[in-house]
């Protein structure tokens, strides 16, 4: 049949009291057609389409004397079971979020993976989710002024952050991959940019992404808690200390690095 019984016919399975199913063989349910003898309750409708379908099945069942019954395993090709075949069962259904990589995986310290996960699924606290739940925000980006705050505007969308990406990124030979007008989208424009990069470069240029993007967000966030005016040098001189810093504890220039990786 390819399916167990319980799939075939669950109303008549439920029909059968757990004291026979358990004790009873299928040898012994065909002999003499006891099977039908182990139904109990009231049957409805649906129940006797089960029956008529079970009886069409049943003749096709040919037993072996002798044989003893296999375990098979229908998570598997193979028919054997394996952990991991089990593991990978549990996520079927599942959504595929492909920056978990990207972010998990990179040399980032925590906080800014835990950042960068917040933006990835749209959980920063900037005007547009403040002004949903009617909390005090700002009128317009604080960096430019001139458009509403989302995170995706303060990390790409902004004047102020297009012009920090491209300084950055030119620096490390890669200014064909700053963010465009066009771009609205930050998981867009990364998911663009890490594909142009490849081997193991593409490590160092997510970790460099993820670093930058975090200085965007503290700068941002100076602006608005304590009153400092939108500043790029300042904040191309932070990005520049974070990258001194990375150097010195051993990881070298990271986005120099991915720029001999970069696919034309």
């Amino acid at each position: 049949m390819g399916q167990c019984l319980m799939d075939l016919c669950p109303l008549i399975s439920n029909m059968v009291p757990k004291r026979i199913s358990n004790r009873r063989t299928i040898q012994e349910a065909l002999n003499g057609i006891s099977w039908i003898r182990d139904i109990h309750g009231v049957l409805s409708f649906e129940i006797i389409l089960e029956f008529i379908r079970l009886c069409n099945v049943l003749p096709n069942i040919n037993l072996q004397p002798g044989v003893e019954d296999v375990h098979r395993w229908r998570l598997s090709s193979t028919g054997q079971y394996s952990c991991s075949s089990a593991y990978e069962v549990q996520f079927h259904g599942s959504i595929q979020f492909g920056l978990w990589e990207r972010i998990w995986k990179s040399w980032a310290p925590e906080k800014c993976r835990f950042f960068l996960w917040l933006v990835a699924h749209d959980r920063c606290w900037t005007a547009d989710h403040l002004a949903r739940r009617n909390l005090p925000h700002p009128e317009s980006c604080p960096l430019c002024d001139q458009e509403d705050e989302t995170i995706h505007h303060i990390l790409v969308g902004c004047v102020f952050a297009r012009q920090f990406w491209h300084i950055l990124l030119r620096q490390a030979g890669l200014e064909l991959l700053s963010p465009q007008p066009s771009d609205t989208s930050f998981e867009e424009w990364w998911n663009y940019s890490a594909g142009r990069v490849h081997g193991e470069a593409r490590k160092k240029f997510n970790t460099t992404i993820i670093l930058r993007a975090w200085i965007l967000w503290r700068h941002r966030n100076d602006c608005v808690f304590n009153g400092r005016e939108p500043n790029l040098a300042v904040a191309l001189i932070l990005a520049g200390n974070e990258r001194s810093w990375w150097s010195l504890a051993g990881a070298g220039a990271l986005a120099a690095s991915a720029a001999a990786q970069a696919v034309d």
